[in-house]
């Protein structure tokens, strides 16, 4: 009983102070079940003692191996003034002197950080990859995709910018293997993280516009691998016009990336059953565009389709390696 007790302990420290306590308990002659119930209640105030450590030292020290644990992670960082949640996913085979690739899964407007874990968990052991999921800043619930748009301008990009330098300098990361996909507000937080850095093998929006002037590429915007996932019926297909935002068309947006890269006119398809149809546009220093489109499906794919583009936009991204 006290050695699974033990294993379930996360710090060296408390298992001291636990078992210093347990030792005292068990000198007092209490019956077995009181015991096991004084148990309980110390491991709860342990975990309450634990948490309240980390909140206490919310620095990107806790994205390095000798912190990060097999499975499931959850870690706050201090970003100009606010204490931001990711949940970091590692593979069972988690070794803390290996280097891994990193996909980054940005949630929706109104979403939290387990939605898009339990989307994309499953392929953690699969692809022996390291899966980090970010809560936006909770006032807002949606990502901070241009400037002025939001009543606050939160630096999203500079808290990715430092979590993957956090990740890549412990030697945690793959600095030639990080991704990033998301969902409507998450996706087009990834078409400005491809605009304004340099972090990216490649990246897969998904289920979202792009914004005319705030996503173009333009003389700062490093080489790219891009992916748009997108349904023929979703409301930012055809384009969308506001007093304070234009969004490109599907067809508009990889027309600006073909012509930033230079890339060939003809593309390949490739369809993937009745429902799913890819186009990929390469240039000559091999970059590629390419658009999965899902007919007959709006915002939120169907589910099965939605798995079945999960697996194409990781195969395409998991493709490419930075130079």
């Amino acid at each position: 009983m006290l050695s699974f007790v033990r294993f379930l302990m996360p710090s060296d420290g408390v298992v001291r102070w636990f078992f210093f306590n347990v030792g005292r308990i068990r000198q007092t002659g209490c019956s077995s079940f009181s015991v096991v119930k004084l148990i309980i209640l110390l491991m709860s105030i342990a975990n309450v003692s634990l948490l309240s450590v980390r909140a206490q030292d919310p620095s990107f020290k806790a994205l390095n191996p000798e912190v990060l644990r097999r499975g499931a992670n959850e870690v706050r960082v201090r970003h100009q003034s606010e204490l931001r949640r990711l949940m970091v996913i590692t593979p069972t085979s988690y070794e803390k002197t290996k280097s891994y690739p990193v996909l980054f899964c940005f949630h929706g407007a109104g979403g939290r950080a387990e939605s898009q874990c339990e989307r994309w968990k499953r392929h953690v052991d699969r692809r022996s990859l390291i899966l980090i999921s970010v809560d936006a800043v909770q006032s807002l619930k949606k990502w901070n995709f241009k400037e002025d748009f939001h009543e606050i301008n939160y630096d999203d990009v500079d808290l990715i910018r430092k979590v993957t330098h956090a990740l890549v300098s412990s030697g945690v990361a793959d600095s030639k293997a990080i991704y990033a996909t998301g969902h409507s507000s998450g996706g087009l937080f990834c078409y400005r993280l491809a605009k304004e850095t340099s972090l990216f093998a490649a990246v897969c929006p998904m289920s979202c516009g792009m914004a005319k002037d705030a996503h173009d590429p333009d003389q700062n915007t490093g080489p790219v691998n891009l992916m748009q996932v997108i349904g023929d019926r979703d409301k930012s297909y055809h384009g969308t016009t506001n007093p304070k935002v234009t969004m490109h068309s599907a067809e508009k947006r990889m027309a600006v990336w073909r012509a930033f890269y230079e890339c060939k006119v003809t593309p390949v398809t490739k369809v993937h059953g009745k429902e799913l149809v890819v186009r990929t546009y390469t240039n000559g220093d091999g970059i590629e565009l390419a658009i999965c489109e899902a007919k007959g499906q709006g915002h939120h794919l169907r589910r099965d389709l939605r798995d079945a583009a999960d697996v194409i936009a990781l195969e395409f991204m998991l493709s490419h390696r930075r130079e």
